[in-house]
């Protein structure tokens, strides 16, 4: 099996042989506020600046301008990297034409998965980009109402982007319209837990991944100054997170 360096400490070793999947579209669940945006621009800018791996980030969720400014306080400079030829970040406005806003984006597509395809395709025609994260998931399936199309959409954009060579994220909230269900080759869950002293304590699961042995328990993670960081010597107690 094809294998890449994720860039986030932690994470490729949680599979074997210590790297991780190339070439799959993989889903990352979590609860509002677990990390889903961070580990995908994470995903992203590691493989742009360290690996060669141009990166296209759509955000249906929030603004470009506000993901740039949020990203900024890990000491990435999305803004930096949009302004090489080819770009090795690519962010794309999924958020103003689903709201009714007017943007000035380079690059903005409509809540579907047409849209989606047609702008995806020029931005890896003109790019070169092998990494991707479509943030969320669950805001796209709000908008496509039969869950039967949206796996039939879903299942179509991976097959495209993987005969791309693509290696792309999906974020999407916990349980969402049983995207679980749906997604393709792999499942990655985020949570956290409050402990009795207050304090909350974050942690990761590799729930599926196919044709890769993995851990299969949940480790500790930590969101720092430096973006992500995962502790794979730190297994959580059974039944803390659901």
């Amino acid at each position: 099996m094809a294998t890449i360096k994720s860039g986030i400490p932690g994470l490729d070793t949680l599979f074997e042989p210590n790297e991780f999947p190339k070439g799959r579209q993989i889903l990352v669940t979590g609860p509002p506020g677990s990390g889903k945006t961070v580990f995908g621009l994470q995903f992203l800018l590691n493989g742009a600046l360290h690996y060669g791996e141009p990166g296209i980030f759509i955000s249906f969720d929030d603004l470009p301008r506000h993901i740039r400014a949020d990203m900024f306080s890990f000491g990435w400079n999305i803004q930096q990297l949009e302004e090489f030829n080819p770009p090795l970040i690519t962010l794309v406005d999924g958020f103003s034409a689903r709201v009714g806003l007017t943007t000035d984006e380079k690059y903005t597509i409509r809540a579907n998965v047409d849209s989606l395809l047609l702008v995806l395709t020029e931005i890896l025609e003109d790019t070169g980009a092998t990494r991707v994260c479509i943030d969320s998931l669950s805001t796209l399936s709000t908008i496509i109402k039969d869950p039967a199309q949206v796996r039939k959409e879903i299942l179509t954009m991976g097959a495209i982007l993987g005969e791309q060579g693509c290696t792309t994220l999906l974020t999407a909230e916990t349980l969402a319209m049983g995207v679980e269900e749906y997604s393709s080759q792999g499942l990655i869950r985020l949570s956290y837990d409050e402990l009795s002293t207050g304090e909350f304590r974050r942690a990761i699961l590799v729930q599926k991944m196919r044709g890769f042995a993995h851990e299969f328990s949940w480790k500790e993670f930590r969101i720092t100054a430096d973006g992500i960081k995962i502790f794979p010597d730190r297994t959580i107690g059974r039944g803390q997170f659901k």
